[in-house]
């Protein structure tokens, strides 16, 4: 008998319980990422009308300083699509005839003119590179 309570006190369900114990411990988790943008921004420049100067000295003239203007319509048709403009332009055959004051004496003539149209083109190549690093940590104790 004191055999079969032996065997009752071993095998009884309730006798030993099991209870998980866990060490402490951690899980460390790791992201990347890397974006790449590649960016081409071209800039064109126009004049939409001309410029005409005169300076000197000792000179004159029997006509009006501008010449007389034309204007014109165009269309580009560039990068940024479809873009129709106007600019105004000089007639040259127009441009006023300059005549010396006193013949004899010193004089000077200086004329500018800046036509109309394209003026500068602006390219700009730029790459942006952008690195996220996530890092995250979970401790169990």
């Amino acid at each position: 008998m004191k055999w079969w309570l032996c065997l009752l006190v071993v095998f009884s369900p309730n006798a030993f319980a099991n209870t998980p114990r866990f060490g402490a411990n951690q899980i460390q988790s790791n992201s990347r990422s890397v974006s790449k943008i590649d960016e081409v921004i071209i800039t064109e420049n126009y004049n939409s009308g001309y410029a005409y100067s005169v300076t000197g000295s000792n000179i004159k003239t029997d006509s009006y300083i501008s010449p007389e203007a034309t204007y014109t319509t165009s269309q580009n048709t560039g990068n940024a699509g479809a873009v129709n403009f106007e600019w105004i332009t000089p007639q040259l055959t127009s441009k006023p005839q300059w005549q010396v004051v006193n013949e004899g004496e010193a004089f000077s003539l200086t004329e500018n003119f800046m036509a109309p149209g394209l003026d500068a083109v602006s390219i700009i190549n730029r790459t942006q590179t952008i690195e996220t690093t996530q890092t995250s940590t979970t401790l169990f104790q």
